[in-house]
């Protein structure tokens, strides 16, 4: 299980002297590392230039007693630095096409890679990524790309102002969604924004460079055709989007719209296959048993392999832990919790649960801990390992309030939150699944809170004989995708898990 501490958020290698380590990776440049540079077209002149460095990943090194060892091993490393020119980041690019294929050594992503071109150009490239802006910069055109393949967020706004955006990313589905996402948001502050179609089979900017006879020319021209036929037709139809549509629906045609399963088949089934991008949120009334459907769920995915992040301000990740250890067991929770078990029976469910903890990220927060900080980490996380987790928040009421802001009613402080979780799914394009309590008498969660949501599930006591397993009822109340339904639960004390 890796627990973070969300009070100790400064990166653990704080104290490096990332120059001193950034002029070591120079140093380890091999015949090995120009090879696969120069396969990407990248020139020497260029290496020297942008710092570009390597890790053979035999020699181990240390800084500070902190290891770095073989953690870039195979990668060429290329520096990120911030608006006053400091080098704050590195980022380590495969070069046997091991995964992740970008590597970060903190993760940050509010500095944009090749800064300096948006200084010195009224107009320049957003690409997808840095070999593209490596590959552009050789070719004396101004290009700058969010580090690590990252996605570009409201944050970066600003520092276009008054540019000339011409948006190339990568030459499929997600870049091509990504790029009429970021056009919106550059043409909503008043950007001049172009967006680039590289020529079918076609990867990136990198890849038209090596393949095409005169990339310079290739490219120029499919840029100056995008401003002519755009000019031509000033408000464009929604043909633009054609293509994405068509790859939406054949991917719901094919039964691609989710893959990550819940591990409740009849919930998968009303889901369209399990949980998609999006908001969901997870409502009952106090003590029904939300963390502990969230927990189980949680573990199933990441026993899956899929990357998971559980949230809590309700309990500790001690707490969260002994639920699972009691499942793993098969045992009523409350014997983990209150020291009630044969050790070597504890020690062996442990060794099970290694296989869930592998992909699992327990972030145990309290009252001061925000939602800013909980996203700072979420991103750092999703960094490492290279895909998009699935996150889990518990819960909601427990949240606190931002700082500095006008007091808000209950209501509208839940509102506030989900709004800021949807936008979270949006932007990182991954499932947050979310629990909020339901007061005395609520039947619902509040309109103003469920407008975030994608879906909405209430969790509902059934009436059950004494001494009988605890019914319930899942009840789908909003599921913009889907269908509503209602899904009968049990949930076994005895067993600490939840069948349907």
């Amino acid at each position: 299980m890796t627990s973070i501490d969300l009070k100790r958020l400064a990166p653990t290698l704080a104290a490096v002297d990332l120059d001193g380590l950034l002029a070591y990776y120079q140093k380890q440049l091999r015949e090995e590392a120009y090879f696969y540079l120069q396969k990407r077209g990248i020139t020497e002149e260029t290496v020297i230039q942008y710092r570009i460095g390597f890790e053979i990943g035999k020699i181990g090194f240390y800084v500070n007693q902190n290891q770095l060892g073989d953690y870039f091993e195979h990668r060429v490393i290329v520096p990120i630095r911030n608006y006053d020119g400091e080098v704050v980041d590195l980022i380590g690019r495969s070069i046997d096409n091991r995964e992740p294929k970008y590597k970060p050594l903190y993760g940050l992503d509010q500095y944009l890679f090749n800064y300096s071109a948006l200084e010195d150009s009224d107009e320049v490239v957003l690409c997808n990524g840095i070999f593209d802006v490596l590959t552009l910069t050789q070719a004396k055109m101004p290009a700058v790309c969010v580090p690590d393949n990252g996605i570009f967020k409201e944050q970066h706004l600003s520092l276009f102002t008054g540019k000339r955006v011409y948006i190339c990313l990568g030459n499929d589905e997600t870049g091509r969604r990504d790029s009429v996402r970021i056009e919106a948001l550059l043409r909503e502050q008043g950007n001049e924004t172009y967006i680039i179609n590289l020529p079918e089979t076609i990867r990136d900017i990198n890849d038209l460079f090596i393949r095409a006879q005169n990339p310079v020319e290739t490219f120029l021209a499919l840029v100056n055709q995008t401003v002519e036929e755009t000019r031509l037709v000033p408000v464009a139809p929604d043909i633009k989007n054609s293509t994405v549509y068509l790859e939406e629906y054949m991917k719901r045609f094919r039964g691609q719209v989710a893959s990550i399963r819940t591990g409740f088949a009849k919930l998968d089934h009303l889901l369209f296959g399990g949980f998609g991008n999006g908001l969901f949120l997870l409502a009952g009334s106090g003590s029904i048993g939300k963390s502990m459907l969230l927990k189980q769920i949680a573990d199933e995915l990441a026993l899956e392999q899929n990357p998971v992040i559980f949230v809590s301000w309700d309990m500790t990740n001690f707490e969260l832990w002994a639920r699972s250890i009691a499942r793993i067991i098969g045992i009523a929770p409350q014997k983990v919790l209150g020291g009630k078990v044969d050790p070597e029976q504890v020690a062996e469910a442990n060794k099970q649960y290694v296989k869930i903890s592998k992909m699992l990220w327990m972030l145990e927060c309290t009252m001061d801990t925000t939602l800013d900080q909980v996203a700072a980490s979420i991103e750092r996380i999703a960094a490492v390992v290279g895909k998009e987790p699935v996150i889990f928040i518990d819960h909601l009421q427990r949240i606190p309030a931002a700082k500095g802001v006008t007091p808000l009613t209950w209501e509208q402080q839940q509102a506030a939150i989900a709004y800021t979780l949807k936008q979270w799914s949006r932007e990182w394009n991954c499932p947050i699944i979310a629990a909020t309590a339901l007061e005395l008498g609520q039947e619902n969660v509040p309109d103003n809170v469920q407008a975030s949501a994608d879906v909405v599930m209430i969790m509902q006591p059934s009436e059950a004989e004494e001494d009988q397993p605890q019914s319930l009822s899942l009840v789908l109340k909003k599921n913009r995708n889907g269908t509503i339904g209602n899904i009968p639960l049990i949930f076994h004390n005895d067993r600490a898990l939840f069948t349907e």
